[in-house]
Formats: C-alpha cells, sequence, structure tokens
C-alpha cells in the first residue's frame, strides 16, 4: 500500500488523466495538419494525383453525409427515448409519490392521536403515581423515624 490519503491519490489520477487527454488533443491535431500538408503537396504533384485526391475527397464527404444521418436517426432515437421516459414518469411515479404523500399524512394524523390520547395521558398518569410513590415513602419514614425516637425514648 501506499502512505498517500486517497484524496491525493485521486487527485494525482486526476492529473495523469487531464495530462492523457491533452497529449491525446495534440496528436490528433497533429495528425490532421499532417494530412493536410501531405494532401497539399500530392495536389501540387501533378494531375495525376489530383484525380486520386478528389476521388478521396468525394469519398469523404459522403462517408460525412452517412455520418450525418445516422447522428440524426441518433438525435430521433433520443428524442423518443426522452418522451418514453416523460411517459413512465407521468403514468407511474407520480401516482406513487401521491400515495406516499397520503400515507404520509395518514401515518401523521395517527401519530398525533396516539400522542394526545394515550401517551400524554400515560406521561401523567406515571408522573402522578411516582409522586404517590414519593409521598407514601415520605410519610412511612416519618413514621419509622416516630416510631424509632419513641423506642429509644423508653429505652431511656
Amino acid at each position: 500500500m501506499t502512505d498517500k490519503p486517497q484524496t491525493e491519490q485521486a487527485e494525482g489520477s486526476k492529473f495523469n488523466l487531464q495530462r492523457i487527454a491533452i497529449i491525446a488533443a495534440g496528436v490528433l491535431i497533429g495528425l490532421v495538419i499532417l494530412l493536410f500538408v501531405i494532401a497539399l503537396l500530392l495536389s501540387t504533384a501533378g494531375d495525376s494525383v489530383g484525380n486520386i485526391i478528389r476521388i478521396i475527397r468525394d469519398l469523404v464527404i459522403i462517408f460525412l453525409a452517412l455520418e450525418g444521418v445516422l447522428i440524426i436517426l441518433g438525435l430521433a432515437l433520443l428524442t423518443l427515448q426522452v418522451a418514453r421516459l416523460v411517459n413512465l414518469l407521468q403514468t407511474e411515479v407520480k401516482p406513487i409519490l401521491e400515495n406516499t404523500q397520503e400515507t404520509v399524512k395518514t401515518a401523521q394524523g395517527t401519530v398525533e392521536f396516539v400522542g394526545s390520547n394515550i401517551t400524554e395521558p400515560l406521561i401523567a398518569a406515571g408522573g402522578f403515581f411516582a409522586g404517590a410513590s414519593v409521598l407514601v415513602n415520605n410519610l412511612f419514614g416519618i413514621r419509622r423515624a416516630l416510631k424509632h425516637i419513641e423506642t429509644e425514648g423508653d429505652h431511656e
């Protein structure tokens, strides 16, 4: 194991991930510039090379058009999925939430009823009986003390 805390390890891995992303972007930009320079040199080299580059250009345009069609289809599917999610939320989740709120209100009413009609009287009765118990113990304590004083007075 290492002696670095987890936060320092997470920051170190984040820094490494950021560094990798910057390097990858730089390599990609470099490749695009290199391809542009090669295409520029080949287009000025001769007529036959220019025809090849035009064909490649046309193929890239066709490829990009097909990619655009795929992106539009993907966006359409995404829109459809979002619509289905909204429908699911409205038809299933909303009634569940409403039932849950109703249950919570019922439980709150039950707790208030139990608290005011059962718990408070029990606490009051328990307090009364505790006070009565202390009173009785004190009375018997006074009797014992008086008895004890009378018995000592008789022994003298």
